[in-house]
């Protein structure tokens, strides 16, 4: 409360009685005199700013409404919080002085503990106001400095992002040249491969020549499959999704691989829901299956089980396909479905594309692929919105 006294209060009064009595109540503050309105504003503008003015409204030439309206149209004394000193007790009196700008009024003949409580009352106020404005100048200053941080991390973010996507377009090009380029010669050696196969009787020279057709086979399964995620990465999900029965795709899948079960004594078991039906690329969705049935046999112990199983959760289609085989490490269940990955060393000696094809299809049908790996099973899990 100590520091209120530090103030200046500015008295405007034309009676020398007033202001004498004004300036015994107001003893411990700082205090500027003036008798009139011109001396007043004079005061006020051309001396150190007073903190609040004590304005009587009955004076000669120009009465306080005047000075008031005066004070608040200047920069310099705009905020300085005026109590008007009057007589005068009609409410439209008192209403005028605060429509011209005043914070409060008293009347005369003054009451020193009220006209005491009045001014501390503003001077309190206008002390918060000042807070106030320079923490607003602190917190803005704060803020253009965090905007100007963030502005230079977006920055550098989009300079990262054009980066990342000049090598996401260099990538998809080079993926696009190299399944082109091995297309076209590929396409002689297979048939001649075929023909080799075909005219080829001894046994020795017909071993060698199923490798070549294996892996010409590989090679050319290893170009399509390039072609496809360079495809749906670029223009997927412009390509138009019809209504998909995944049943019917499942089961003609599980009859197209019986022949490779059946060369491991692995065993298809299929548990499907009767709603199975999904917005999706049938090119896509069929591949990504068959993919996944393909690992799963070709992954499995012999004398094993391959399940297919299917059921409707929370609005999504679920669709898992389990095997009995190695186990993929939890640490290593990211790597395989990225371009060339392995879940180790043993998991898949001819590393490929098949997974990162699965991951691209999904994430132009905005479905998920979770992973689970145990001793007795691992389980991939294709997650579709159905709602």
């Amino acid at each position: 409360m100590d520091n209120l006294y530090n103030n200046t209060i500015l008295i405007v009064d034309d009676t020398p009685e007033n202001i004498d009595i004004l300036v015994e109540i107001l003893n411990d503050f700082e205090k500027q005199i003036a008798i009139n309105g011109a001396d007043a504003l004079e005061t006020a503008w051309e001396g150190d700013t007073p903190d609040l003015i004590l304005l009587d409204i009955m004076m000669p030439e120009m009465n306080g409404y005047d000075v008031c309206e005066k004070l608040r149209a200047d920069e310099r004394t705009k905020n300085v919080p005026v109590i008007f000193l009057t007589a005068k007790t009609q409410k439209d009196d008192i209403v005028k002085g605060f429509e011209v700008g005043g914070q409060d009024y008293i009347t005369k003949p003054f009451d020193a503990r009220e006209l005491m409580e009045r001014v501390k009352t503003q001077l309190e106020l206008k002390t918060q106001r000042e807070i106030l404005k320079n923490m607003n100048v602190i917190l803005e200053d704060k803020v253009q400095k965090r905007t100007a941080q963030l502005n230079d991390s977006n920055l550098k973010l989009e300079s990262a992002n054009n980066k990342l996507l000049v090598l996401d377009d260099a990538k998809n090009k080079f993926l696009n040249l190299i399944s082109h380029e091995i297309r076209t010669p590929l396409n002689g050696i297979v048939g001649s491969a075929y023909f080799l196969n075909d005219m080829i009787e001894d046994p020795e020279l017909k071993e060698f020549v199923d490798m070549l057709m294996e892996s010409v086979n590989r090679l050319d399964k290893f170009s399509q499959t390039a072609l496809s995620i360079t495809q749906m990465q670029t223009i997927g999900k412009e390509i138009e999704k019809t209504e998909l029965n995944l049943n019917p795709i499942i089961k003609q899948i599980v009859e197209e691989k019986q022949g490779d079960a059946e060369k491991k004594q692995v065993e298809i078991q299929s548990s499907l829901s009767v709603e199975s039906s999904i917005n999706g690329v049938e090119e896509y969705i069929t591949k990504t299956i068959d993919e996944l049935v393909v690992n799963a046999i070709k992954f499995s112990n012999e004398n094993s089980i391959v399940e297919i199983g299917s059921r409707i959760e929370d609005g999504k289609l679920r669709l898992s396909i389990s095997d009995t085989g190695e186990v993929i490490p939890i640490e290593k269940i990211e790597e395989i479905v990225k371009p060339f990955g392995l879940a180790n060393d043993h998991y898949d000696k001819h590393i490929g594309l098949g997974l990162s094809y699965v991951q691209s299809a999904l994430d132009i049908h905005n479905a998920t692929m979770e992973i689970a790996s145990s001793m007795e099973k691992t389980t991939i899990t294709l997650v579709f919105n159905i709602d």
